[in-house]
């Protein structure tokens, strides 16, 4: 099973710290880190998002979680790449994170990439990893979406589609 945890700080100045803290201490269950908050020459925002990539080893992962849901000002969602059917996704919310997995197959590979690229305007971060797929090399690819709610929605269906990817999301 594959784990992937979307982390929505309220208040990164206030939360941040803490959540650092309980991040160290499971740093050897988080294989991949991305964090990231709106930064311009006139806006620091207060609201950050994280993306933790889950080495399932059980336990270790479920007490952090556990920890991280004990502390005030975060929303934590989670992605579970396993053998259930994926649920309809529902994006009513303006941050949404889409994660695929893809065999290493490549004619699978060209037909997602040509789904990113016509949804592009709908992507501001993307993030690949290595992975396996039953024992086989896969990619793992974790999408921020933004933008029209009906793109993003086209854009889940569009992958959701394609035999031989799992499909997931996670909406805040």
């Amino acid at each position: 099973m594959i784990k992937i945890l979307g982390i929505k700080i309220v208040d990164r100045i206030r939360e941040a710290g803490l959540t650092q803290d309980i991040l160290s201490k499971y740093a050897g269950v988080i294989t991949t880190r991305l964090g990231f908050h709106e930064v311009t020459d006139s806006v620091c925002s207060r609201e950050a998002c994280m993306i933790l990539h889950l080495r399932d080893d059980g336990e270790e992962s479920v007490s952090l979680i556990t920890e991280l849901e004990q502390l005030g000002g975060i929303v934590i969602k989670q992605m579970l790449f396993d053998d259930r059917p994926a649920a309809s996704a529902e994006f009513e919310e303006p941050i949404a994170l889409i994660g695929i997995l893809v065999p290493k197959d490549p004619s699978i590979v060209r037909s997602v990439q040509k789904i990113l690229t016509s949804y592009g305007c709908n992507i501001s971060t993307r993030l690949g990893v290595n992975e396996t797929m039953y024992g086989e090399p896969a990619g793992l690819i974790i999408l921020e979406l933004t933008g029209d709610q009906k793109q993003r929605m086209l854009l889940y269906r569009d992958l959701s589609s394609m035999k031989g990817l799992m499909v997931k999301s996670i909406s805040y």
